[in-house]
């Protein structure tokens, strides 16, 4: 079944000349892919953030166990937490310029083009990149408290 929507649509294509038409499709491309390296890579920081705490545990562990020792690692792990949520913050700001540029070429392009990115709006898309900013600076944040309640384990578990 067709929809009222969908019988009266006509196609218009682009208005830029062919070559013009190329560049756009190439920078499109290389925005998108911009975009899903920044997001690999919001995780990737993510997840080894993790993992540099749990090293610093097991040095707190096995290296030393005394005050002087378990602070100095809680200092880095203050400066690493500090880090990782400006690197995360700066990748996000990274996609959000890709972002405006991919609007800015979907404009030159055909309305069947834009017709199907507008599937989703922008405002959710926005709102879920935002979220899970948040909760990837939540997640490192709970895991500098932890471990640093780990480190305290340390040192006065002995």
């Amino acid at each position: 079944m067709t929809d009222k929507n969908e019988s009266s649509f006509e196609l218009v294509p682009t208005a830029v000349d062919e070559q013009t038409h190329a560049e756009l499709c190439l920078l499109y491309k290389e925005s998108t892919d911009t975009v899903r390296f920044a997001k690999h890579l919001q995780w990737w920081t993510l997840g080894s953030t993790l993992l540099a705490y749990g090293g610093i545990l097991l040095l707190g562990e096995y290296v030393g166990s005394d005050m002087t020792y378990a602070n100095q690692l809680t200092g880095a792990v203050i400066l690493i937490t500090m880090g990782v949520i400006f690197t995360l913050i700066v990748y996000q700001f990274w996609q959000h310029n890709e972002l405006r540029k991919i609007g800015e070429i979907s404009r030159h392009m055909s309305n069947l083009f834009l017709r199907i990115r507008q599937m989703k709006s922008r405002r959710e898309a926005t709102i879920q990149r935002y979220l899970l900013l948040i909760f990837m600076i939540s997640t490192v944040v709970m895991g500098a408290v932890l471990t640093y309640l780990g480190l305290q384990q340390v040192v006065y578990g002995r």
